[in-house]
């Protein structure tokens, strides 16, 4: 029996009364009053109310002395801001009549008094003992606290959970407006994301104690909706603001693009909750967000192994908030009796892992500076980077020291290779320093056509390469674009690529590039698949020179670098925005596409011819290279009708063209040009003329004045003078 007085002025239900779960819902006041089912009734014994998800009705019945002085009223005070449906009866006092009609299902101005929780003021005259029922139906877990007590012991406890209330809305307050004000400083995406939760935590809230619906006094099931809504929104901002917090584009692609997925679907299913609460089972909407929770948890277990920024704060916060979120879980749940938890614990534990993810960042961050975060990963441990660097350079000596003892045939190409990796070692080296102290790479920006730039890289790559390693360059529509800006950064970088990711077996390492011109603003993005990736390749791996070099340099040029794929399918994909102009081809160059015009360079490999190729297939012209005069006199003679030939014959210290151009000169038609290429000082252009070649470049010369020599020889109404003193040397 519930025994109010002077000396006892609060009276908690659960420890005096006593409950009846009618399953099919059909039962009414007179049955319950019934002395059949009055035995029926089971004796609570505990502090707080704790059904979890119950089908049908939840009875509890009290037995009320109400000995108070005169002018002292008495309530009734219900804690349950999430059931649908609270019916009180006085069956003694109210004829089987309904006392009072409450719950979420119903308007708040129906309440007798306008407060958050459900108050009920009890008759003053009424016998010396009367029994009071009161009626629970609820789709949700239906968890209340039932209390009779005094107006004064009811503002006494009003006072008290409203100060609680103020002191963490307060404290959200104060996160919300610093985080707001960095976010207008710094523009910083995290910080807004930040904010959005901090919103999304004061309205799951105010929404969890009853205080949304005084907004919409009128509307029925806001706090419900409103709840369902905030508490998947809330999880999908800290999935989101995961992304920024940890640089998860940056270190963990495919995780990066897992959160998406996750944080979007958290977003769709608030939409459906909020939209149709009691339709859907509110297990599913626990257990998104138990999931979400917990796949972050595990997430920073991994950003900790992988030591990620920040990620120690990270964990921590992610270690209080998904314990304190399955603790009050298991609270509304019925299964843990924590009724303090239940009411507080969930908004205290999402304030403190709000508070340890803002000591995070105002310890570690400094507001604006990207770029400190992407490389800090890498400096973590330095002793296996260094140990690294000593096995490479070990290797190298001792290859010298090798054939310096053994006068081996090959010994001194193999001491010059040597030589060369320990050049190109420093040189990563000091990239590696220039990129930690914000200062660029010492390199020269030169323009130059792409694919020429991939073929120097491989080149280059092949003056390293100490284990005969193949590499296959593969292009997408690339020789018409021409790089503007960091060229030999981005020519070195592909020959990080190749020495970093080769073979040692066999295998054939695949290169794919590509240029994908973004919507946004006509942006251009150098788009790489590099496979089949050597099992050993991490993204973030810290312990090796290559990747965590290859990674830095990517970083500097501002892309990204993922891996897809497993086993023998593995591809690292970069992704690196470039300043690129397009290269419209001349009519000359479009000529020798369609063999109306047929280039051909003679001679064995040279830097001249080199040079001479690179500026011809910068500007889109067709060029075939031979080494051999029978296979020039083999094209010569099985011509179209409609071809002309432009033959470059080269003299340096690989060749001598003035002496070829006897062999086949007869074969060559009025239309017909040579052009001789020498590094002879003393040659001039009437002496080249003389021996019967159209025109004379120096070799110095090449890249200013081969294409304008070309476009010369090949107008359709040049003279054929120079055919004459061809004809009268070979008669």
């Amino acid at each position: 029996m519930a025994i109010l007085d002077e000396q006892n002025q609060s009276v908690n239900v659960a420890d005096v009364g006593s409950y009846y779960i009618d399953q099919s819902s059909n039962l009414t006041l007179r049955d319950i009053d019934s002395e059949a089912l009055r035995k029926s009734f089971i004796p609570l014994k505990s502090e707080f109310l704790q059904f979890g998800l119950v089908k049908g009705n939840v009875w509890v019945r009290v037995d009320i002395a109400q000995n108070l002085p005169a002018n002292t009223p008495a309530v009734l005070h219900i804690k349950a801001p999430r059931v649908q449906v609270i019916d009180v009866y006085t069956p003694g006092l109210t004829n089987n009549q309904i006392f009072k009609e409450m719950g979420e299902a119903r308007a708040f101005d129906n309440r007798s008094v306008s407060y958050p929780d459900y108050v009920v003021p009890l008759p003053a005259n009424v016998p010396p003992v009367y029994t009071l029922y009161v009626k629970v139906n609820s789709h949700l877990p239906i968890n209340f606290l039932v209390e009779i007590k005094t107006l004064s012991a009811l503002a006494m406890d009003m006072e008290q959970d409203l100060t609680i209330t103020g002191l963490l809305l307060g404290i959200l307050f104060m996160l919300f407006a610093c985080n707001m004000f960095f976010f207008i400083k710094t523009r910083r995406s995290m910080y807004g994301v930040y904010s959005l939760l901090l919103i999304g935590i004061a309205a799951l809230h105010l929404s969890m104690h009853g205080f949304i619906y005084q907004l919409l006094p009128s509307f029925s099931g806001l706090q419900e909706r409103l709840y369902n809504f905030n508490s998947l929104a809330c999880a999908a901002a800290i999935t989101y603001f995961t992304r920024s917090y940890l640089s998860t584009k940056d270190f963990l692609p495919r995780t990066d693009r897992a959160l998406l997925a996750i944080g979007f679907i958290d977003l769709v299913l608030a939409v459906l909750y909020s939209l149709a609460p009691s339709e859907l089972n509110i297990a599913l909407l626990t257990l998104a967000a138990a999931f979400t929770l917990l796949f972050l948890f595990g997430l920073s277990i991994y950003a900790v192994s992988k030591k990620l920024p920040y990620s120690k704060y990270y964990f921590t916060a992610r270690l209080v908030l998904t314990s304190g979120y399955i603790t009050w879980v298991l609270s509304a749940y019925g299964i843990v009796p924590l009724p303090s938890w239940f009411e507080w614990g969930l908004t205290v534990s999402i304030i403190l892992e709000a508070l340890i993810h803002f000591t995070g960042l105002m310890t570690n961050l400094t507001p604006g500076r990207n770029s400190q975060t992407k490389t800090e990963v890498f400096a973590a441990d330095n002793t296996a980077l260094l140990d690294d660097i000593a096995t490479r350079i070990k290797n190298q000596t001792a290859i010298v020291e090798y054939y310096e003892q053994n006068q081996h045939e090959h010994g001194s190409e193999k001491i010059k290779r040597a030589h060369a990796n320990l050049t190109h070692l420093a040189e990563k080296l000091t990239n590696m320093h220039r990129i930690h102290a914000n200062t660029p790479p010492s390199h020269s920006y030169s323009t130059i056509n792409l694919q020429i730039l991939i073929e120097q890289a491989l080149t280059g790559f092949q003056s390293l390469d100490q284990n005969d390693s193949e590499i296959e360059l593969h292009y997408n529509d690339i020789s018409c674009w021409e790089l503007t800006a960091k060229s030999a950064l981005f020519k070195h970088m592909f020959q990080t690529i190749m020495e970093e990711l080769k073979h040692h077996t066999d295998q054939v390492l695949s290169i794919d590039t590509e240029v994908e011109i973004l919507e946004r603003d006509s942006l251009k993005n150098l788009h790489i698949e590099v496979y089949p990736l050597p099992s050993s390749i991490e993204v973030n791996a810290q312990h090796t020179l290559g990747c965590r070099y290859l990674n830095e340099l990517v970083q500097y040029l501002e892309g990204t670098i993922q891996i897809e794929g497993e086993g023998r399918n593995r591809k690292m994909i970069f992704d690196i925005p470039v300043a690129l102009n397009y290269i419209e081809a001349s009519e000359l160059a479009k000529k020798t596409h369609n063999e109306e015009l047929v280039l051909v360079i003679v001679g064995q490999d040279s830097d001249e011819i080199e040079r001479a190729q690179n500026i011809l297939h910068s500007r889109l012209f067709s060029v075939a290279h031979i080494d051999q005069l029978d296979e020039l006199l083999s094209l010569l003679h099985y011509r179209h009708d409609t071809s002309r030939f432009s033959i470059l014959l080269f003299e340096d210290k690989e060749n001598f063209g003035t002496s070829q151009l006897e062999r086949f000169k007869s074969e060559l038609h009025d239309r017909d040009t040579c052009l001789l290429i020498s590094n002879d000082v003393k040659m001039s252009k009437e002496y080249a003329s003389n021996l019967g070649f159209d025109s004379y470049i120096y070799s110095a010369n090449i890249e200013s004045m081969l294409i304008a020599e070309l476009e010369r020889l090949n107008k359709e109404d040049k003279l054929i003078l120079p055919r004459v003193n061809r004809h009268l040397l070979s008669s």
